[in-house]
């Protein structure tokens, strides 16, 4: 099962420098004095492969939101033990409390309309291991009544004039991410 909020609202520790800036990707350096990609792990910007260090962690979130609260990185700490161990519970919990907070704004489904999306996503993923030749037809059928339901959706959206925010609001993300949708959806 995934969460509606997982694709828009990915969540990670992010960090903070001494001067309040968020740094960009770290860049991994080659032997050859290339570059073979770039990092944004909160546990890159320990100063090894970037000259600042950072100092602080926050909340991050894919969407763009960023926690308030700054928590210090204890690098000797950090460096003590693997990077998964290290106590990132202060940015989880205040990024768990955004996902809460944009939850709470999402356009409520009717109650009769949610236990039926429930019931059918049960039967689709029981029969994904039975049946998988009908789940997929299955799926390929609300796959296309979706997708008409989106375009119908869509253009009800336009015509009325509905905000990019408030579509946000509703579905859960940001508002350049509620064009790119609409216009996927047209």
């Amino acid at each position: 099962m995934t969460d509606e909020l997982e694709e828009m609202h990915g969540g990670q520790p992010g960090v903070v420098n001494a001067d309040g800036t968020e740094p960009g990707p770290v860049t991994i350096p080659s032997n050859s004095g290339g570059s073979l990609g770039t990092l944004t792990e909160w546990w890159a910007y320990d100063g090894s492969m970037d000259p600042t260090a950072a100092t602080h962690l926050r909340g991050s979130c894919s969407c763009g939101w960023r926690g308030e609260t700054l928590y210090p990185v204890d690098w000797d700490q950090a460096h003590e033990q693997q990077p998964y161990e290290y106590d990132t519970s202060g940015p989880e919990r205040d990024w768990l409390q955004h996902t809460e907070d944009v939850r709470s704004a999402l356009v409520p489904l009717p109650e009769n309309l949610a236990a039926l999306l429930d019931q059918v996503n049960e039967q689709v993923s029981i029969l994904s291991d039975r049946e998988p030749l009908v789940a997929l037809r299955a799926a390929n059928i609300l796959q296309q009544h979706t997708r008409m339901s989106q375009q119908n959706a869509a253009r009800t959206i336009q015509r009325d004039g509905i905000s990019p925010a408030a579509v946000a609001t509703a579905l859960g993300c940001t508002p350049s991410q509620t064009k790119d949708q609409l216009r996927t959806y047209r």
